[in-house]
């Protein structure tokens, strides 16, 4: 028999699922973009005084480091930002603020600040963090059907990026939450009969009997 509560709980927890998910890819790639950045900076600063960079110039690169490594809130990150934009900092710092802002749940603002990445480091090897944190922005603001183009646009845009196989598995769960249930499951079939092996198999399984659950009530 059909519980009527049955399916706004599936749909909330449904949510919570992708939110944590989502959190922890976001925290680490934050995390680990800094570390790139710091790395890039801290050789360049090197390599640039011994070019000839002024020591003017220099030191504005160290600080920007420094600040980076040890940047706890959105304040200190938007003054990298705002003092620091011609350096590499800046754009690794507007990914961490706007995936502070996400963990807050400021979506508003996070989309703001990914947005603003786009526009401003379109061609920045970090791009895809702001590819996915953009689409996972439009889901937790509940437009399943406009995070599922995103996220689709994402797994064609990016084939091969280690992030693909969680905005497979995004889109599907977002394709489930727009009421797409047919569209998840081909997804989520064509997913396993390519990475069975894989790690994210698990998550891809559970997802699939969830699919088929839902349409059967």
């Amino acid at each position: 028999m059909t519980d009527k509560n049955h399916a706004p709980h599936a749909e909330h927890k449904d949510h919570e699922v992708e939110q944590h998910e989502v959190k922890q890819v976001l925290n680490f790639l934050t995390h680990y973009g800094k570390m790139i950045g710091v790395g890039v900076l801290a050789a360049a600063v090197v390599i640039l005084i011994s070019r000839g960079l002024s020591q003017r110039q220099a030191n504005k690169m160290a600080q920007a480091e420094e600040m980076l490594a040890t940047a706890q809130s959105p304040q200190q990150l938007e003054r990298i930002i705002d003092e620091y934009g011609s350096t590499s900092a800046a754009p690794v710092a507007l990914l961490d603020l706007a995936k502070t802002h996400f963990n807050d749940g400021d979506y508003f603002e996070a989309r703001a600040r990914y947005e603003q990445f786009l526009k401003d480091y379109k061609h920045h090897d970090l791009r895809p963090l702001a590819d996915f944190g953009l689409a996972s922005c439009t889901a937790a603001d509940g437009d399943f059907n406009g995070a599922a183009e995103l996220f689709a646009a994402f797994v064609e845009a990016h084939d091969g990026h280690f992030l693909q196989p969680l905005a497979t598995l995004t889109l599907a769960r977002s394709l489930k939450q727009a009421n797409r249930p047919d569209e998840a499951r081909i997804l989520l079939e064509d997913f396993l009969a390519e990475k069975a092996e894989s790690q994210w198999a698990g998550q891809a399984t559970t997802l699939l009997e969830e699919v088929g659950e839902k349409q059967e009530l």
